[in-house]
């Protein structure tokens, strides 16, 4: 095998160790790439190789002009089930919402009464993010992904928020784009989900929940008929 991709897997390796030993989480920049090559002497060119790995396993997500960020995803694909594989996406959309109204009313009740104050102002920005690309006509599911798995990190449970980014579903794989009505409804439901969180409420927040899900199987029914 190559030294220079073995050199290059262990640098992204020991970025990775970085991240965790750090405790930086979704969102945290990374040093730059010459205090990285500094502390992990090697390279600057190795560092980008390394950095370019981890992005292509969801781990660091690149923001130009700004630097480098740990990904939401969490090291999670963008297709672990192999959804895409599925020839009836119809189905497959619609078992993901059932799964979700499975899980999801509870994690946000459990959210409800573990949140910290931090992880509640992500939520609102979130719900602030994804209104203001709805405002400017532009595509909000990553952000909304980005709320449903920031909600179940606050249940307190450890493995649900990546369970989370694989039930939203790849774009590929989801039903058309909502209705301009039908995204405005998806937005406030967000945040009626967001602000019963906040209230310490997990009784409102299940049900908030609930009816945002509602809303969402309306969106896959109004997608099936256009």
């Amino acid at each position: 095998m190559d030294s220079g991709k073995l050199l290059t897997d262990r640098v992204a390796d020991e970025i990775v160790r970085t991240i965790i030993g750090q405790q930086l989480k979704a969102g945290d920049k990374l040093p730059n790439e010459f205090e990285l090559a500094s502390t992990l002497g090697v390279g600057r060119s190795t560092i980008r190789e390394a950095i370019k790995t981890l992005v292509s396993r969801n781990i660091v997500e690149i923001r130009r002009g700004a630097g480098t960020f740990v990904s939401y995803r969490n090291g999670v694909s963008e297709d672990p089930l192999g959804l895409e594989f599925i020839k009836d996406r119809a189905q497959v959309a619609a078992d993901l919402l059932e799964l979700r109204f499975m899980l999801e009313p509870r994690l946000a009740s459990l959210a409800a009464g573990n949140a910290t104050d931090k992880e509640i102002q992500q939520m609102v920005s979130l719900c602030d993010a994804c209104e203001a690309a709805l405002q400017a006509g532009e595509d909000f599911s990553d952000r909304n992904t980005q709320l449903h798995a920031a909600i179940a990190r606050a249940s307190g449970n450890v493995v649900i928020p990546n369970l989370a980014l694989i039930l939203c579903g790849p774009s590929s794989v989801l039903r058309s784009t909502p209705s301009p009505k039908m995204q405005r409804e998806l937005i406030e439901t967000h945040r009626e989900i967001v602000t019963a969180i906040a209230a310490r409420d997990g009784i409102a927040a299940h049900d908030a929940m609930l009816l945002h899900l509602a809303a969402c199987r309306r969106s896959q029914m109004e997608g099936a008929l256009t």
